[in-house]
Order: structure tokens, then sequence, then C-alpha cells
């Protein structure tokens, strides 16, 4: 059955038809709730019946059981009137409904004059949108823990992997591979870092300031009782705004929620870039699961199909952002009218980087397998090898012994050995400069 009605029709005829976001639509359910409760607090407006039959209607809501009357898409004018319109309608009608056939009771409640009693757009909206990312946001952080355990397992599988190090695209010094591997795992963590403390700046909700931060109409002993029962009925920390003209006209906390995000997404791009590389046929020392055909025409191909899935989400997620930065710029006077648009690439930014890390977490690193036969043959025949003898033999030494083992096309390390024994270097030497303690980190004095 259709509850929306005709304010509703009139924006799907403006905006186009879709579904509204159902953690929105059930994150302004507990709005419209704490506001109700603060109104029948303050004003005894209802009988309870009339309550019982309004809160009945919204718990209906917060279990998607009338998901298919919110049709709106988020790319809108106004400001999410519409969406509020929309929500009132539907709890209107369908309270009206529940008094009739449960408590035997005739009355049409007014989707604005009851439902919208002391709110506006403007202060229930970003109320809404807070809590619907403040649940996104805990819902990504659970997912980057999952990362950085995926991204773990995979390390301690293959800690004690000697395999050469590059810098500029070029072979460099010899390293463990855990310690490239926690050059992975350290922004993870500063990301699920980020995102914790994100959440704390996020908590402040406009929720009685009304439509320009002056609260008329509301009273003053229902913009207490709205935080108090919006805390309770989320379970979150919120705060009211200490200044509702604030919270109301800027958006930059989404703007910060986006820089986040973003981050995350940089990120995500650049573990993809660099185990891309390691299991391309270019460096072979990562072997990419075979998952599905490389080729139509190459049988024997197999393709970093999730690496190039995760990295264009990235960079998905990367113009989401910047679109919320823009969108945040766009206050006039007392209002942003464009949080809806604010809200949309959020969620598509959210939605992305839940899949990116999803597909990496669980179809990726569990399967990802280290070469190591092309890891030691890299790693004695790149020549990266003679660099340890540095402390030992000097700069213009090294220079020489590198150029001669390229012609000696070593393979492993008894071939090195045997090589520098017969360039005249004492076994001593090569045993200590080949010890991995006194290259994979501070040497002793």
């Amino acid at each position: 059955m259709k509850y929306y009605s005709h304010e509703t029709e009139k924006a799907a005829a403006n905006f186009g038809i879709g579904l509204t976001d159902p953690v929105l639509v059930k994150s302004y359910a507990k709005v419209k709730r704490a506001a109700l409760s603060a109104v029948q607090k303050c004003e005894k407006r209802f009988s309870a019946d009339e309550f019982a039959s309004l809160t009945d209607a919204i718990d209906e809501i917060e279990s998607g059981k009338l998901d298919d009357s919110f049709i709106l898409p988020l790319e809108q004018g106004g400001a999410g009137t519409s969406i509020n319109m929309n929500l009132n309608e539907v709890i209107a009608s369908r309270a009206s409904e529940i008094l009739k056939q449960k408590y035997e009771k005739e009355k049409s409640f007014h989707y604005i004059d009851d439902i919208n009693r002391f709110q506006s757009t403007n202060d229930t909206f970003p109320t809404a949108v807070t809590i619907a990312v403040l649940e996104k946001l805990s819902v990504m952080e659970n997912s980057i823990i999952a990362f950085q355990h995926a991204l773990k397992d995979f390390e301690n599988k293959y800690h004690d992997v000697l395999i050469t190090g590059r810098t500029e695209l070029q072979n460099a010094l010899p390293v463990f591979l855990s310690q490239i591997t926690s050059a992975w795992t350290g922004p993870v963590e500063r990301d699920r870092w980020r995102i914790h403390k994100l959440k704390e700046r996020l908590r402040t909700v406009p929720l009685g300031g009304s439509a320009i931060g002056t609260s008329f109409p509301a009273t003053r002993d229902y913009v207490f009782e709205a935080e108090k029962y919006l805390r309770e009925y989320t379970g979150l920390n919120l705060s009211r705004s200490q200044n509702f003209s604030d919270d109301i006209s800027n958006h930059d906390k989404f703007a910060e929620c986006a820089s986040v995000i973003k981050i995350t997404a940089q990120n995500i791009y650049r573990i993809c870039a660099d185990i891309s590389l390691y299991t391309s046929s270019l460096c072979g020392e990562m072997i990419h699961p075979e998952l599905q055909f490389g080729s139509t025409i190459m049988a024997a191909k197999t393709n970093p199909v999730i690496c190039e899935y995760a990295s264009g989400l990235a960079v998905s997620i990367e113009l989401e952002c910047d679109k919320v930065s823009r969108y945040s710029e766009l206050s006039v006077f007392q209002l942003n009218a464009y949080l809806p648009f604010i809200y949309a690439s959020l969620s598509n930014a959210f939605d992305k980087s839940m899949k990116a890390i999803t597909a990496l977490s669980e179809k990726l690193l569990p399967k990802l397998e280290i070469n190591r036969q092309k890891v030691e043959e890299n790693l004695y025949s790149s020549g990266i090898m003679q660099n340890l003898l540095l402390p030992y033999t000097g700069y213009d030494r090294i220079k020489e012994l590198y150029h001669k083992s390229k012609e000696a096309k070593i393979a492993n390390r008894d071939e090195l050995i045997k090589f520098l024994i017969n360039e005249g270097i004492q076994e001593s030497i090569i045993n200590d400069a080949l010890n991995p303690n006194n290259f994979t980190t501070a040497r002793k004095s």
C-alpha cells in the first residue's frame, strides 16, 4: 500500500523516482520519534492511543516494512524538504490507519501540524544525516579492522621472506616482506584511528534549532527533551549544537568526513598499485589468485582483477569526496541547500569503500601467494646484495663488484658467496654483511 501523498508525488514529478537510502530513512525515523516524544512530554498533544499509533508507525519504518513508500532520490532541490515531507506523510497516513485498525478510533493525523510539530527540515534533516553518517562510519571502521587482520595474516604467513626493496621503480636494498607489508598496515591503522576520532567530532546535531537556528516556534522544554530522547533512541552520544545557526548553515563537518574517506581511498589505491606490480610478469614475486579467465585469447594469462576493481573504486571514492567538499562550500546566508547532494556523495563513497575493502580482505589477501623462487632469483640476479658490503669495502668497490656480478649471472646466495670470495672478500666479512640482522635494522656500533 502507498502511504505517501501529494507532496511526495510532487517531488517525484520534479526529481524522479528512486529509493531513498534506507539508512537515512531509519535515521530520520529516529529523529521523528524523538521530536514527537518531546512534543508529547511537553504538551500532551496526543491521547495514549494516538501516540501509540504514531510510535507503531515509526516502528514499521525503522524495521524496513515501509521502505517502498520512500521513493525519492537523494539528489534533489529544497535542502531535504521533500524527504521530510515524505516521512511526515507516511507517518501520518500509517498512524491514522493503525489507530483505526488497532484501537478502533478515527483521527486523521496532519502531516505538518501533528508530525512536524516544532520541527523544520533545516534542523531535522542535518540531524538525520549525522546519525546515518555515524552509522556508516561504524560499519566502515569494522571493515577496516577486518582489512587490518587480513593484511596481518598475510604478513605473518610470509614474514621471513627476504625480498628486493625498490625505490623509484629501481632495485634498492633487500628487505623482509614483513617490512614491506608494514608500510601497508600502517596507513590502514591510521585510517581506523582517523575514523574513530572523526565520530567524536560529528556527534553534535542541530535538532531544536528549527528553520534558521532561532528555535522558533519550539519551546525551550521541547529543545531539551528532544535532545534527551534522541540520545535514548539512537544509542549514540549525541549532543545539542552550541550554535544552532552554525550547524544548520555550515556543513564543513561532512567535508572533514569526506577528507578522511578520501585518504582511506588513497591508501587502498597505493596498496593495490604495489600488489599489481608485485604480481605482474615484470616482477612476478607475488601470485594473484586465478579467480576468473584473464583473457579470451591468452589462456595462460591471469589479470589482477581484484586490484583493478579496488583501484577503480578508490578513484571513484576520491571523486565523490571531492564533490562533498564542493557542495559544502555552497552555503548562502542561513542555509546550505545542498545537503541531500552531500549525503548522496558521502553514501556513494561509503558504499564503494566497503566494496573495495571487502574485496581485498576476503577475495585477494587470503589467496595471495609469494613466488619464493622468483623472489630469490630477483634478489641475487639484481646485484643489490653487493650493496651490503658498503660498510666494509666502500662505494667504488661496490660499483666494481656490481658490474662484475652482472656478467657472472648470479642466481642464488651460494653463487654470490662464491663470487665474492673469488673477488678477494674475506668470508667473515661476507657472512657478517649477508646477515639479515645487520641490514634490515640499524647496525650495532
